[in-house]
């Protein structure tokens, strides 16, 4: 049964405007990289209903319109819808592929209308140039650029069919015997194909492009995913998504790799499963913060792996349109090297490097902060032992720096060994030390301790092969509030002055009471190198 041509075309015109209304809404959704190629298919979907329209009016509007226009109209359309091909495959718009076949059927039509008339050449020659045009687009489809996905097929076989028709048409035209055409909407066999072709081809080719667009976008996606993935995977950090029920939907092989488990066992799991309920607990704050839309970072510890180790984790909330918390990015770095590193520089800043014991600077904050508590507690006493080594300076002048540190070290050795849990021994400088007492009863107690020291330098000091005698000159100072801690040091060392000058390996008890008052003008701290004789 043959098609009605005139009908045919105008429900062919009506379906490729509705489509191409339809792309102008769509295409704004692409990424800019397939702009080019959907904006190119979109015009020539437009331009294909008017030239249709303009050819079934060719009883009703003059020839050069509905002839020589409307070719020439259909043939500037499949050039567009070519040049998209070719610009979705990565080919160079070549405008000459687009122009010359429009130029070609508008010099044909007018010579086949106006000149020679020839209904069968004119038929033959727009067939032919549009055949021809729809044979470069399969050809920019099927041979160039990257491999032949099957989303390109349904574009493929819409071109090759509405080809291959229209070409075969061309040929019935001219050979001889050919095909009679009686007119441009008498029935036929080559009619009815070529046209059911043509009102077929705006839907069909377009939903191949649209497919071919939306693979090649899935398939970009699928590599940015896996670029994300790798890098998530091979970042030293854990990288996690979480939902509002804490449930993983995705982690990284880090923190895989720090559990010891398969990255497909962690997704899906809840945090109390992966991680365990203890260090679930910890979070158990910050979590319900991202739960309620607040960003929060934060630094944790905990025991793993029988090391102590120390975290520090962000957790970022992922909104969806509403403004409402669908999960939560967590990121996580370990940096129990830095902690580390900071808790030594802490100590070093704190401690003596040669003796280990607390430096100046730590010994004059922890008087302080003993001082103070002391105000606050009813009779509560500090009490202060000023040390300094006896004959250092002739063991270190005479053997040289590296005897004199073992000698410093072993003194420092001896004063800790000595020590009440919970006394602070510093050493001052040079080879003067300290010892702070708190809760005191007494000054009693502290000679108790100065007794205890003495004795322990008694014995005498070895560093290979030699023994040196040392002993210790001791200056107490007790204080029982009202006392600051220069006023408290200078009254330890008024007391090692004293000892120092009854001879040595003696200790004193500071001749002026800190109870009096620290003088106006308090001395500063020496550094006591070279004191000693």
């Amino acid at each position: 049964m043959a098609l009605d041509i005139r009908s045919t075309i105008v429900i062919a015109s009506i379906l490729a405007l509705i489509i191409g209304v339809s792309l102008r809404f769509v295409v704004r959704d692409y990424p800019a990289p397939l702009l080019p190629s959907l904006r190119l298919w979109m015009s020539g979907i437009l331009l294909l209903p008017t030239g249709w329209v303009l050819y079934a009016l060719r009883d009703a509007i003059p020839d050069l319109l509905s002839i020589v226009v409307a070719n020439g109209v259909l043939g500037l359309a499949f050039g567009r819808l070519v040049e998209a091909t070719r610009s979705f495959v990565g080919l160079p718009r070549r405008r000459l592929l687009a122009y010359v076949p429009v130029v070609a059927i508008v010099a044909c039509e007018a010579l086949f209308t106006f000149v020679e008339p020839s209904l069968r050449l004119r038929g033959a020659s727009v067939s032919a140039i549009i055949g021809m045009q729809l044979a470069g687009g399969v050809w920019a489809l099927v041979v160039h650029g990257e491999r032949l996905h099957r989303s390109r097929w349904l574009t493929v076989v819409a071109f090759a069919s509405l080809s291959i028709a229209l070409l075969v048409r061309s040929a019935g035209l001219l050979s001889p015997g050919g095909i009679d055409p009686q007119g441009p909407f008498a029935p036929g066999v080559m009619q009815s194909v070529a046209f059911g072709l043509g009102a077929a081809f705006p839907m069909a080719a377009t939903l191949g492009f649209l497919l071919m667009c939306n693979d090649r976008l899935m398939r970009s996606l699928a590599q940015k995913e896996e670029h994300l993935r790798a890098i998530a995977d091979n970042l030293p950090a854990v990288v996690a998504y979480l939902d509002t029920e804490e449930r993983f939907t995705f982690a990284n092989s880090y923190f895989a790799r720090l559990l010891d488990v398969d990255p497909h066992w962690i997704t899906g799991r809840r945090l109390s499963d992966v991680v365990g309920r203890a260090f679930c607990d910890a979070l158990k704050f910050h979590m319900a913060a991202a739960r309620q839309g607040q960003p929060v970072t934060f630094e944790t510890e905990c025991d793993f792996r029988g090391e102590h180790r120390y975290f520090e984790a962000s957790c970022v909330p992922d909104f969806d349109a509403a403004r409402t918390v669908r999960g939560f990015f967590v990121l996580i770095f370990e940096v129990s090297r830095l902690q580390r590193a900071k808790q030594q520089l802490a100590q070093l800043a704190e401690s003596d490097p040669l003796t280990g014991l607390a430096n100046r600077k730590k010994f004059g904050e922890a008087l302080t902060s003993a001082l103070a508590r002391a105000e606050r507690t009813a009779g509560a006493a500090v009490g202060v032992l000023y040390i300094d080594v006896d004959h250092f300076k002739s063991i270190n002048d005479t053997y040289g720096h590296a005897v004199g540190d073992a000698v410093l070290r072993e003194f420092a050795r001896r004063l800790q060994e000595d020590l009440r849990a919970g006394d602070l021994a510093a050493r001052m400088g040079g080879d003067e030390f300290a010892i702070l007492v708190e809760n005191v009863d007494s000054v009693e107690v502290l000679e108790a301790i100065a007794v205890k020291l003495l004795q322990a330098f008694d014995r005498d000091v070895v560093v290979d092969p030699l023994a040196h005698t040392v002993g210790a000159s001791i200056g107490i100072a007790l204080s029982r509030g009202g006392v600051d801690a220069e006023a408290l040091l200078r009254e330890a060392d008024v007391g090692l002055y004293d000892a120092k000058q009854a001879g040595r390996h003696t200790y004193r008890v500071g001749s002026r009471s800190p109870l009096l008052g620290a003088p106006a003008a308090p001395i500063p701290f020496r550094s006591g190198r070279g004191r000693s004789t």
